[in-house]
This record gives C-alpha cells, sequence and structure tokens, in this order.
C-alpha cells in the first residue's frame, strides 16, 4: 500500500492587504511556486481558519479584532487545495451566528470539509474522519474559552477543552483509526516556549491515544517532542495570517507540517516558510536551528534538567512580559481617585465611581484576562516576574 502524505499549515485567513488575490485565487502569488506544489502533492491538506467569511458588519462585543473576509475570498484556499479546515479557535465566532451560518455555507460549497465547532452546545462537530489509500485518518479539534466562542443551548460555539471528555473521545476515536491527530487551539500567544500545564495536556491527550497533537494560536513557534510514539509540536506558527502590518522576527516565520504514514507507522518532517508582503512562501535555507535547540532545551526540561527548567521558565515569563501594557491598560481605569477620596466612599457610591472610572473596553480587557485561560495564565506570569523583579532590586538595594 503507498504511503498516504499529510501537509498541515497554521493560522490562515485572508486580511485587508491580501482580500484581492485570495479573491483572485491566485494562490501562485500568495504561496509561491515550491508551497504551491509541496500542497499540490499532498493526499490530505489541512488549516486553521482563523476568522469569518461573511458580509455581516455586526461583530460580537469583545476586546482586540475581529476577523473576517468577503465569501470570495475563500477561492485561493481553494486553489491551495485545502481539504478540511479547524475552525474551533479564537476568532471563528468573531461576527456570531451569521459569521457561523456564513463561514459553514461558503466552505461546504467550495468543499473544504470543517470541524471544531457546531450550531450549539449540544450539537458540536469535533472530529472529521478522512479516507486516504485504504487508511483512516481521523483529525480533532478542540480550543480553549475565549471571551466570545462559548457555545449555548440556543447559539453556536467551538469545542471547548474539557480534560475528561475530550480525552475519553481520544481514546475511543483511537480504537478504529489509522492516525489520530489532535489540533489544539490555545497557549499563550507571542511565545516561543511552551508552560506546564500545556505540556501536561499534551502528553495526557498522547497518554490516550492522539498520534499527532498541534498547538495553534500562538503565532509563534515552539519546540517538538516524541512522547510516548506520538509527535508534539507546540506552536506551529502562522501559514498566512496578516493580523499585524508589522512583520517582528515572532511573525515573519512559521511551520508546515508533513506526516507520513505508511504500514509500519509515521514520520514526522517540519518545513520552515517565511512571511512575505502579502502571503508566505518556502524557506529554502530551512533556517531551523533556533527550533531544534529550543526542542533539545525542552527534553532536558522533561529529563530534569534544572538548568533547563530554570531556563525555560524564565524565556516563558520574559514572553508574556509582552502583555504588561495590555495587562495595566485594562485595569487602570481613566480617572483614578486617590486613595484617600476613595476611603470615604460608600458602597454604592463607590459602584458609581467604578461605573465611571472604567471605559467599556477597559471593563472588557479585565473580563478577558479572568474569564479566558490564555490570558488568565499571563496575568498571573505578569504579576509574578513584576514581583521577581521587585524581589531582585530590593535585595541589590
Amino acid at each position: 500500500m503507498k504511503n498516504t502524505r499529510i501537509i498541515i499549515a497554521g493560522d490562515l485567513f485572508p486580511m485587508p492587504c491580501n482580500y484581492e488575490l485570495f479573491s483572485a485565487g491566485d494562490a501562485r502569488a500568495l504561496f509561491g511556486e515550491r508551497l504551491c506544489e509541496l500542497f499540490g502533492s499532498a493526499d490530505l491538506r489541512v488549516c486553521n481558519l482563523e476568522g469569518c467569511f461573511t458580509d455581516s458588519d455586526q461583530p460580537v462585543e469583545k476586546v482586540g479584532p475581529s476577523i473576517k473576509a468577503p465569501v470570495s475570498a475563500v477561492r485561493a484556499i481553494r486553489e491551495l487545495g485545502i481539504d478540511c479546515a479547524t475552525l474551533g479557535n479564537t476568532h471563528s465566532m468573531d461576527y456570531g451566528r451569521q459569521g457561523y451560518l456564513d463561514t459553514c455555507k461558503t466552505l461546504a460549497e467550495n468543499g473544504i470539509a470543517y470541524f471544531g465547532w457546531g450550531d450549539n452546545a449540544d450539537d458540536i462537530k469535533r472530529y472529521e474522519t478522512v479516507e486516504r489509500d485504504g487508511r483512516r485518518i481521523v483529525l480533532y479539534n478542540t480550543t480553549e474559552r475565549f471571551a466570545n466562542n462559548v457555545p449555548g443551548k440556543d447559539h453556536p460555539g467551538v469545542n471547548l477543552y474539557d480534560e475528561y471528555r475530550v480525552c475519553q473521545e481520544i481514546a475511543e476515536l483511537k480504537k478504529d483509526c489509522d492516525l489520530l491527530i489532535v489540533f489544539y487551539h490555545g497557549g499563550i500567544e507571542g511565545t516561543h516556549y511552551n508552560s506546564e500545564p500545556m505540556r501536561r495536556r499534551f502528553h495526557r491527550l498522547a497518554d490516550c491515544g492522539a498520534d499527532v497533537v498541534i498547538s495553534q494560536h500562538t503565532h509563534a513557534v515552539g519546540e517538538e517532542e516524541r512522547y510516548n510514539g506520538a509527535y508534539l509540536l507546540y506552536g506551529q506558527g502562522n501559514f498566512c495570517f496578516h493580523f499585524r502590518p508589522d512583520v517582528t522576527p515572532l511573525l515573519a516565520e512559521g511551520l508546515v507540517l508533513e506526516l507520513e504514514l505508511s504500514d509500519s507507522g509515521f514520520t514526522a518532517k517540519p518545513h520552515r516558510i517565511l512571511r512575505t508582503e502579502k502571503g508566505c512562501v518556502y524557506d529554502e535555507a530551512q533556517e531551523l536551528s533556533e527550533f531544534y535547540e529550543r526542542s533539545k532545551t525542552h527534553d532536558k526540561l522533561l529529563a530534569g534538567d534544572e538548568e533547563a527548567q530554570a531556563q525555560f521558565g524564565e524565556r516563558f515569563g520574559k514572553d508574556c512580559l509582552n502583555w504588561v501594557n495590555t495587562f495595566f491598560y485594562c485595569f487602570r481605569g481613566i480617572n483614578p481617585l486617590d486613595a484617600q477620596k476613595r476611603k470615604e466612599l460608600t458602597p454604592a457610591e463607590f459602584r458609581k465611581y467604578m461605573r465611571s472610572a472604567y471605559t467599556r473596553e477597559q471593563l472588557l480587557g479585565m473580563q478577558m484576562f479572568l474569564q479566558n485561560e490564555e490570558f488568565n495564565e499571563v496575568g498571573n506570569t505578569i504579576l509574578s516576574e513584576l514581583l521577581r523583579e521587585t524581589d531582585t532590586k530590593e535585595n541589590l538595594s
């Protein structure tokens, strides 16, 4: 039986800077000849679609960008050959029910299967099963909770990560497939280093039967790990997701993952890609030294190496500090009273003051840090880093 090749792209969605190329279906102008050949030679192609295909102008109320693209922009994604798309992510519900319905219709009409979300809390399509070359491949998508993606009894949402349920489902699905790939949308945006909670989750998923676990959402390339026969990728980075106009080192690269499934097992090979002004291209140099170096340090950390543990913790903390401005912006208010005046307020007066002291955007931001898993961890890490720096300063004085 011939081997089955699977190509997996990270975060992908049209943006205003490239709507025209996406709508024209010009995949080669967006992704270059080499990437188009790589996707064209595969038996199965998967990506994470990070937004809504809709003409709606009614985004949900939230902090941060609401991402959509015109329905016509799906053409280049179809031309690239994408067969399946994960929709359990941060931005798929940015335009509520209408965005959900429009996106489902657009993908269905273009022959792109989708999974990771559904009509309501009781009707979520958690996975897609694909037959290739006589082999059964299961693609499973789950995501952390964000402010606007939680499904209800009467409104759509995503497949939220509930460890007990998800692990049970993974174990059951593994009984009847040749390869099980889990797409986990979560982690801390902008971090090259994974956290201990992420490692525990990935290991449990592998222990329950996942052959491959991929973290998307972080917009940064992390590390790879081989654990209990599984391949774990902590941070795939972007594929083509130009949500910011400036190209930082963080956003300049991503990984396309190639899996080759044979009768004796599977192999995993990451390919480095580079962002361009309108899209991305294959990195002919395949400069992956930093990725492999982080992965080696990660393996040492798991083996109990204290220096590697300290290095990972320190660098993860520094990456989290990139959020410090957002964190304190949300909590500072607009007209803070001095401490003495606050003490003089009655409870009713204080509630009135609180309503006037913060903008609606700041209140939504505060809710984001308390509610979303990612930002809850970010907030606590920021405070820990600042406390550590304060302790160091006091010890030196």
